[in-house]
């Protein structure tokens, strides 16, 4: 970090636009992540400036800027946002009689950093700037972590965005024996920190360390029934462990994504991916069995995910739309891998690429980090064949992709599960919707109602009655 880094934020537009002349003003601080971002090396977009009188000067600046005010948070406490057009500026009230005691309510010391706009003096009573220097994530205090227990969450939402800090030992303590007050978090909020964390360069570093601390399993129950869960010899580890290792071989920009052709994943796109991941074998519990000759089987577990996230997203106040897209990556993450196993497979593929339409990509990557994460005998011949995949996908993605998506999709996989009488995925789910697609290329077939009739017809036609 370089000496005064701050200086560079007293000459912020959005700053610079409603203080021309900072020295005259004496009651505003510039406080929390922009200053943290700034030591950083970073250039931060959004600001949040602690006030004595937060409602004046947010109109001000929302005048000079050609905004708007808009009123967030609690009556007693609240905050005034101005949007601008390239952020956010926020203004609140000093909590506390001084600035510096606002800043020693703070959660992580990284964050009670406060610039004085008249003076241009650095405020930093908790030491901050020294553990950004010395890259430790430290909580100002364990009270802080009492009033607001989301703070427990935040902590690994910071592990996620900045993967060469670590956790002070008495503030990972501290975060153990708190995380309890998650139960009685707002889910929005929860969900809220969430994303965050899974746009995050470290995510998967960050939920093995919410393991650790007993927070994944507060927020996500559903994962607990895989902790110890033993698997075939596809795998070297049990359910929770295999999980794990698929999130986090997405962490940072994995070098297998050029080699299958795919583009970097970015923001929403890589939420999508990191949830479907973290909840793709969440089936995997209820649906073990032995046979006779001791092999462990999984029949019908994607199924199963696919129901448990929709489920569990919908829980924790993620859109439907989030929902129902991890939902697919989870029923089919399969998919891929049986692929390279059909031959032959060009009409498997576009098919595949009509029901999976943009999450095309997700889905590819999904399968390999899932396979990357299975270490058994076939592992390398796995990987090979999913890149070899994932490149004729995409060569029919570029060529039909378009005229393939226009085909509505009138059934979702778990529709079609159900009306065919199937417990799982599989080749006969494939033949279906193949002859399906076939139907709707045609367009003897273009309703909901008739795609529903045609796949009752074709399991009456095709399918040995169950039983």
């Amino acid at each position: 970090m370089k000496d005064r880094f701050w200086d560079p934020l007293l000459g912020h537009p959005a700053l610079r636009a409603f203080l021309p002349d900072r020295r005259e003003r004496g009651a505003a601080w510039l406080v929390g992540g922009a200053l943290r971002d700034a030591a950083l090396g970073l250039r931060p977009k959004d600001l949040d400036l602690a006030c004595e009188e937060p409602y004046a000067l947010a109109s001000e600046a929302a005048k000079r800027l050609g905004s708007r005010v808009v009123a967030l948070g609690k009556e007693a406490a609240p905050t005034y946002r101005v949007p601008y057009e390239e952020g956010l500026l926020d203004f609140t009230g000093l909590q506390g009689r001084t600035p510096e005691e606002d800043l020693q309510r703070r959660d992580f010391t990284l964050n009670a950093l406060g610039l004085d706009l008249a003076s241009g003096d650095l405020l930093d009573p908790t030491g901050g700037l020294g553990d950004l220097r010395r890259k430790v994530l430290r909580m100002v205090s364990e009270e802080a972590l009492v009033r607001d227990p989301v703070r427990v969450l935040r902590a690994f939402r910071f592990l996620a965005q900045l993967p060469d800090f670590r956790l002070e030992r008495a503030t990972e303590r501290a975060l153990a024996e708190n995380a309890q007050g998650l139960l009685d978090a707002p889910p929005e909020r929860l969900q809220g920190e969430m994303e965050k964390l899974l746009r995050g360069p470290a995510a998967g570093r960050a939920l093995r360390g919410m393991h650790g601390a007993g927070v994944l399993f507060l927020l996500l129950p559903e994962l607990r029934p895989l902790d110890g869960l033993g698997q075939n010899e596809h795998h070297h580890a049990d359910a929770l462990e295999h999980t794990l290792e698929a999130v986090e071989a997405l962490d940072g920009g994995p070098p297998w994504l050029p080699e299958l052709g795919l583009p970097p994943f970015e923001g929403p796109d890589f939420v999508l991916l990191r949830l479907a991941a973290l909840l793709h074998d969440t089936g995997k519990a209820s649906t073990r069995t032995v046979d006779e000759g001791g092999r462990v089987h999984f029949y019908g577990h994607p199924k199963v995910s696919a129901e448990t996230a929709l489920a569990a997203l919908k829980r924790l106040r993620f859109s439907h739309a989030v929902a129902e897209k991890v939902s697919f990556l989870c029923l089919h993450h399969l998919r891929p891998l049986a692929l390279t196993r059909t031959e032959p497979r060009q009409t498997a593929i576009r098919r595949l690429v009509h029901s999976a339409g943009d999450l095309v990509p997700h889905l590819l990557a999904l399968s390999y980090a899932d396979k990357t994460a299975a270490e058994g005998p076939e592992r390398p011949r796995n990987l090979e064949a999913l890149k070899r995949l994932a490149r004729e996908v995409q060569e029919v993605d570029r060529a039909e992709g378009e005229s393939l998506r226009k085909i509505p999709k009138l059934v979702s996989g778990l529709q079609a599960l159900e009306i065919l009488g199937l417990s799982r995925p599989g080749p006969e789910l494939g033949r279906a919707l193949d002859a399906l697609l076939e139907r709707q290329v045609e367009g003897s077939v273009t309703t909901r109602e008739e795609a529903a009739a045609f796949l009752a017809r074709w399991a009456r036609e095709n399918l040995r009655p169950r039983g």
